[in-house]
Order: structure tokens, then sequence, then C-alpha cells
């Protein structure tokens, strides 16, 4: 019997068999594969020996397997004796029930396709017999609407006759919808004339209800429209009869040229136009009252596109951008136009209806704002530009305000130009925001020109460039506390639709105001360099002093030297110029780094003229030593007898530093608040041995 795979077991071989007799009942077996993994294994001699070894196994298994099951296969040959025969026999009637059975479906097809037939015929029968009807019922209406219709003494069609001829005229092209094709060309012909005299009669009606302001036939009027599904209808006929002959005496360049308010009287006559002679209509067609007339659109459908259509084509000069002025005071009223008939609409749909409509933004495309503001921009930011340009000179001071410098007077005139309600419009407000910092940023740089001009000449600036550094320095503070009005006057002119960005105008005015901080630490650092530069030539005098006293027999110094007041003379003169115009706070902060940058070069001096003394002071005694190598202890007697040049030297330079600290002392400053300024104190007392009393 043949066995599945799944279950059948290999018999087992000898052990010395260089592979693994499982690896034949792989579904992934490959000959390849098989030889690659047992090239290690064994020579090719070898396995090929082996695999006849496991080879005469496989047979004597396949022998006993057979002989296990003989009876088995046996049995089974005898079985299928005489298969063929039954096979036989079974095949003719089989057959005939065959051709008896597509014999039956034959005959029922052709039933099928008769009964078919027969529907089809029944559903053409119907529907002739239907539009039959219908060509009777058109006819009957024909005959109504031809009475209806017939003109009576030249006298209108009454109103109530007219609806109920249009009722039945909808009625009637229900029937013909129903039976189109039956219909001939007289008949049609006849229908399309009665179409012709009612909707006449309707526009008729309808002009008559307009000019006698009768709101009862209005709306009637407009109910017909409805029932002939001639909205669009209605809503063309006014527009070319009502709105395009008054539009024809209010919108024109000599109507506009002739009117005492300019653009806004025109825009004030289209508003009374739509608030007076469209009141009815509005009222009728608009809102959400039961008593609406749906379907209707008079605002955008009638006025607004020829209104608009008129304003583009027969006042054109508006458009235009050329004088920014004129230009900035018809856009203002074209929005406060729109605001009022965005009034009249009394649905935020409709609104949304209106701001969506094409020719609304034709019309709003038509106002070039970029052009506006790019000339605003060259009016601004040439002001500021040619402030900045101008010569570094006392003719940059103005004393008209509180700012001082031109261009930052300049700079914020122009700021509040941007925001001012004669040149801001709200839907450049991003292009007035940056402009209004990219003008603080031009005030930037040209603070950064002002700090690289390092040769200043005062006969061609008539000013000291530590004055002009100074006013400069005060302009900066005075600018950072105004950069949050410039903050507060932008949020006030926030359109409503982006107040979600009010944080970001915040983050700019941050990082400004960060970078101007950035700015007056560099005019500090600048100013202080000049005060330094002015006192630092004369602590070079420190090196002066030992010429003072050696081989000089000068007296025991007790005053300190000229130099100290010259030191100490521009500091006196910065703090007395400007103590009203610079806060006491910061007026200490300032001399505090002053003073700690000019100790330090103090106690460098200091610390090189006593290196000096005492490498003068042991030169010399070492050749004292070698002159008079006898007398060594009468030298050491007599010069702790009196004081040495050095000595004094020494003691001058106590007296100087003591003086230094005692004026600094008279700035309100502290001795731990100036570097080196303890260090330089320590220094002289441990070179004269005499302690300094606080």
């Amino acid at each position: 019997m043949l066995r599945n795979s799944e279950f059948f077991t290999l018999p087992a071989g000898p052990v010395e068999l260089c592979f693994d007799k499982n690896e034949f009942t792989k579904k992934t077996f490959s000959v390849d594969d098989f030889l690659h993994e047992h090239r290690n294994a064994g020579s090719l001699e070898e396995i090929r020996d082996d695999l006849g070894v496991y080879l005469k196994v496989l047979r004597s298994a396949m022998i006993e397997l057979i002989n296990e099951d003989y009876a088995d296969f046996v049995n089974l040959s005898a079985n299928l004796i005489g298969l063929d025969k039954s096979i036989e026999g079974i095949q003719a009637p089989l057959r005939h029930l065959q051709q008896e059975i597509e014999g039956v479906k034959r005959l029922l097809g052709d039933n099928m396709s008769e009964l078919s037939e027969c529907l089809r015929q029944k559903r053409q029968l119907r529907n002739m017999k239907k539009s039959l009807k219908s060509l009777g019922r058109v006819s009957e209406s024909m005959e109504k609407l031809s009475g209806m219709l017939e003109p009576r003494d030249d006298s209108p069609l009454q109103p109530a006759l007219l609806e109920r001829a249009a009722q039945e005229f909808v009625q009637m092209q229900f029937n013909i919808n129903c039976c189109e094709k039956y219909l001939s060309e007289d008949v049609k012909m006849r229908i399309e004339a009665l179409k012709e005299r009612i909707f006449s009669n309707s526009r008729d009606f309808f002009l008559a209800v307009l000019q006698s302001h009768n709101r009862q036939g209005l709306e009637q009027s407009l109910r017909i429209y409805y029932t002939l599904e001639g909205c669009s209808v209605a809503e063309d006929i006014f527009r070319k009869e009502i709105v395009a002959n008054s539009m024809d005496r209010i919108i024109s360049e000599s109507a506009l040229q002739n009117s005492v308010q300019g653009l806004t009287g025109i825009y004030n006559k289209i508003h009374e136009f739509i608030t007076v002679q469209m009141k009815d209509l509005l009222q009728l067609t608009q809102g959400r009252n039961l008593a609406q007339i749906k379907g209707y659109d008079f605002f955008l459908n009638s006025f607004w596109v020829e209104v608009e259509r008129r304003l583009e084509t027969h006042m054109a000069s508006i458009f235009a951008p050329g004088n920014p002025d004129a230009f900035y005071i018809k856009y203002r009223a074209t929005l406060h136009f729109l605001e009022q008939l965005e009034a009249i609409l009394n649905s935020p749909e409709a609104i949304e209806q209106f701001r969506s409509h094409a020719q609304y933004k034709s019309f709003q495309t038509r106002w070039n704002l970029p052009v506006y503001f790019q000339i605003r921009f060259q009016e601004i930011a040439g002001a500021v530009e040619a402030a900045c340009s101008r010569q570094i000179s006392s003719a940059l001071l103005s004393k008209a305000g509180d700012i001082q410098l031109v261009p930052f007077v300049t700079a914020l005139s122009s700021i509040s130009q941007c925001w001012s309600d004669s040149v801001f419009l709200p839907q450049l407000f991003h292009r007035f925001w940056k402009l209004s910092l990219q003008i603080v940023a031009r005030l930037f740089s040209w603070t950064e020109e002002v700090l690289a001009v390092k040769k200043w000449n005062v006969a061609e600036m008539s000013i000291k460039r530590i004055d002009f550094l100074v006013v400069l320095l005060m302009d900066c503070m005075k600018l950072l506390g105004k950069l949050p009005g410039l903050l507060q006057m932008a949020m006030g002119k926030l359109p409503q639709e982006l107040k979600e960005h009010s944080g970001g105008l915040k983050k700019c005015l941050e990082d400004t105001k960060e970078a101007l901080k950035n700015k007056i630490e560099n005019i500090e650092g600048a100013v202080l360099t000049e005060l330094v530069a002015e006192s630092d030539q004369h602590i070079r005098q420190v090196t002066d002093i030992p010429r003072l006293y050696r081989k000089t027999n000068r007296d025991v110094p007790s005053k300190p030297c000229s130099y100290v007041a010259q030191l100490l003379a521009p500091s006196q003169a910065f703090r007395k110029r400007y103590l009203n115009d610079i806060s006491e706070e910061k007026m200490h902060f300032y001399l505090e780094r002053l003073f700690s940058r000019l100790t330090e070069q103090f106690h460098t001096q200091v610390n090189e003229v006593l290196t000096s003394v005492q490498k003068t002071e042991e030169s010399l005694r070492r050749l004292k030593n070698l002159r008079e190598k006898s007398s060594s202890a009468s030298v050491a007697s007599t010069e702790r007898a009196g004081m040495t040049d050095d000595d004094k030297i020494r003691l001058q330079l106590q007296v100087d530093v003591i003086s230094w600290v005692n004026e600094i002392e008279k700035f309100s400053l502290k001795r731990h608040q100036i570097d080196r300024l303890p260090d330089l104190i320590r220094l002289v007392e441990e070179s004269t041995k005499i302690r300094t009393e606080e």
C-alpha cells in the first residue's frame, strides 16, 4: 500500500553512514545541497558506496512491505475485472437522459422569449395609452390657456387669472414630458407661443408692481415666476430694467467728478437704491421667515453683478494707486460700502456666499494693494534711509523732543505713520508690521555704522565722539522703552481674523528688544572705551615716579602726584555732565565698570614700577657688597638710619593709590565693587609694610 510521506518512516540503515536518512524525506531536498553539505563528511566514492548500501536496505524494506500486503494487491486486481463493460452499459441511458433535458431546455427558452415579447408589447401599449391620455390633457390645457390668455379690450391680465394660467402651464408641461415625442410641430409651435404669452404677461405684471411699489402684487408676481420655474428670468428682468437704468445715472466718471463727496457719495446713492427700491424684494426673498419665497437671490444675481460690472468698466479710475492718499480714501470708502451691503444680508450664510462670489473676488483684486504698499514703503522707508545716510556730525542732533538723533526721530515718526488712520489698511497688516520691524533694524545697522567710525575728527564732526555715543545710548534706551507702545499700537490695529497670531507679534517684539539690548551693551562698551582712552594716557605717568626720587634728595612724599587728578578728571566730568540724563543706577554701573578697567591698568603699571624698583635695589645692594665686603654691617646700619630713594618711590605709590581709592569712594562706590582694587591696595601695602586704614 502507498503511504503518506508524513506518516512513512524510512527503514534504519547502518550506523556508519556518512549522512542522515531523514534528509531524503524533506520537502526541500536537493541533490546539489545534499552533496554540498556532505562534501566534508567523506570523499565522493565513500558517499557513493554509502548510498548504494542504503539503497539495498530500501529495496529489502519494499519487498517486505509488498509481502505483508500481498493479499490486498491481488484482491484489487480481481475487483477491476469487467469494470469497463459495466461503464459502457451505463453510458447509453445517460446519453438519452441528456437529450431529453436539452429538449426541455429549448422548449422553456422558446416560451420565455414569447412571454417577454408579450410583456414588451403590453408595456408599449400601456405607454402609448399614457401618452395618448397626456396628449388629451395637453390639448385641454392648451384650450384653457388660450382662453385665459385671450386679450380683452387691451386690458392687462388679472393677477389671479395669470397665476391660474401659470399653474395650468406647469401642469401642461408635466404632461408634455410624457408625450413629447408624439407632438407635432404645429402643436409645439402653439405651446411655445403660449409660453411666450405667459412670460410676457408675467413680465408686464412684475414691472407694474415694481413701479407701483405694490408689495402684495410683488409677492404674487414672485410666486408666479417660482411656479413657472423662472426665478432667473425675474432676476434678469430686474437687473436689466431696474438696476441697469438706475446705475446708468449713478455710476459713471462724470457722476464721480460732479459728486461733492466723491466716491463716498456714489456709494451712498447705491446704498440708497438697495435700501429703498429693493426693500420689498429683499424682505420677500431673504431671511428665514415662513413667508419667504425661495429660489431667488436678487442681491447677488441682479444687484451686485450689475453694480460691480459698472464699477469696473464705468469708473475704472477709482482703482488707480498712483496717488496713495486718494487711493486710501477710495479704498476705505469701498470697505465701508461693502460692510453696509453685508449688513443688509441678515445671515452668515448669505454673507459667506457674497464673499465667495466670483465678481466679489474680482472686485477685490482690482484694488492693487501691493502697489499701494510699495508706494508707501518708498515714502516711509525712503525718509528713514535718507536720515540714516546723512554724515555723522552734530547736525544729526535734534532738540525737538526727548529723542535727540534725527535717524531715531525719523524712524519713530515713520513707524507712527505706518499705523496712522490715513495710511494703514487692515488687509496689509502683516506688511506694515514687517516694515515697522525693518525700520528698527535699520536703526540697528546705523548704530553699527556709528560704532565702526574709529577716526573721529572733532573739527569736522563738531562734536566729541563720546558725547555723540552718549546721545546714541540715551536714544536707544528711550527707543527700548517705546517698543511696548509699538506692540500696543499694532495690537489695536490687528484684524479679527488674525487675533490668533497675537502671540507671534509678541515673540517678534521680544526678539527685537533683545537685539536692541545687545546694541545698547555695545554702545556702553564704546562709551567706556572712550572714557578709558581719555584716562589711560595719564596712568602711564606712574612710570615717571622713579625719576622723581632717584638721586634727587626730595622730601618724603605726603601728597599724591598730579596724574591722579588727571586720571579722575574725565570720569568726574562725565558724571557731572550726564547725571541728569542717565539714571543714578546706570551711572553707578558705568563708573563701576570704568574704574575697574582703569584700576586694572593702574595695578599693572604699579606692579611694573615696584618690580623695577626691587630689581634696581637688589642690583645696587649686590654692587655695594662686592665693593665693601668688610663694612657690610655699617652699610646696613646706614640704610636703616634714613629712608632711601626706593622707599620714597614705594611710599609715593601708596600715597597715590590711597588718593585713588578715596576719590573712587566719593562716587559712592565700595572698594570690593571695583575689580583689582583690593589687590592694588594690598600690593602697595606689602611694598611699604604700612597698613592702610579703610
